[in-house]
């Protein structure tokens, strides 16, 4: 057994995710990936649907857009929030709104991370796998975690537990130093 075997983080097992996106192809493309790795995928296409389908399948991950019809996805992050099981949810926007004041608005809105898309599978695989550290980061942060916006790793701050490593062909990686609003490689 290696010294790395022994120090990396077990993941959590496959969990329910649902996938909320108003671009059909790309959720259920999403939801493909996600069934194929074990896991229990559900999705919705807008804020409204979203919303029920949480409450009908009881979620433990939701990867939701941010700029969906009938209510954003800022909006559905506030009501899962409030409602008795939301603090447990991990939710994760995935969303083409990625400057820095879109990821400090879905930190507000209750998120705990953010990936801009369009979202690398593997990087969305390790979120997944990461989801207990991530949540319990967020607890132990509070409310009050605010997003550096620095594009360089190493000004951000120590990275949480569980963090990947860099991205490809030299893209920083995503960044967990500020678990509610995490930013993605950039293009």
């Amino acid at each position: 057994m290696s010294d790395a075997s022994v120090d990396a983080p077990v993941p959590a097992g496959p969990c329910r995710v649902l996938v909320v996106d108003d671009n059909v192809d790309s959720a259920q493309s999403m939801s493909l990936l996600l069934g194929l790795e074990g896991y229990q995928v559900e999705c919705a296409y807008d804020g409204e649907e979203a919303l029920h389908s949480a409450e009908r399948f009881a979620p433990q991950v939701v990867l939701l857009d941010l700029g969906l019809p009938r209510f954003s996805g800022f909006e559905v992050a506030r009501r899962l929030r409030a409602e008795p099981n939301g603090d447990g949810l991990l939710l994760v926007a995935v969303s083409g709104y990625g400057r820095e004041r879109d990821r400090q608005a879905a930190h507000d809105a209750g998120f705990d991370l953010h990936l801009t898309k369009p979202a690398d599978p593997d990087e969305v695989l390790r979120v997944l796998a990461d989801r207990q550290s991530l949540r319990e980061a967020r607890r132990r942060a509070g409310p009050s975690v605010k997003t550096t916006g620095s594009p360089d790793p190493a000004a951000a701050g120590p990275a949480l537990p569980g963090s990947p490593g860099p991205g490809p062909e030299g893209a920083p990686a995503p960044r967990f130093d500020a678990p509610a609003a995490g930013a993605a490689r950039t293009a």
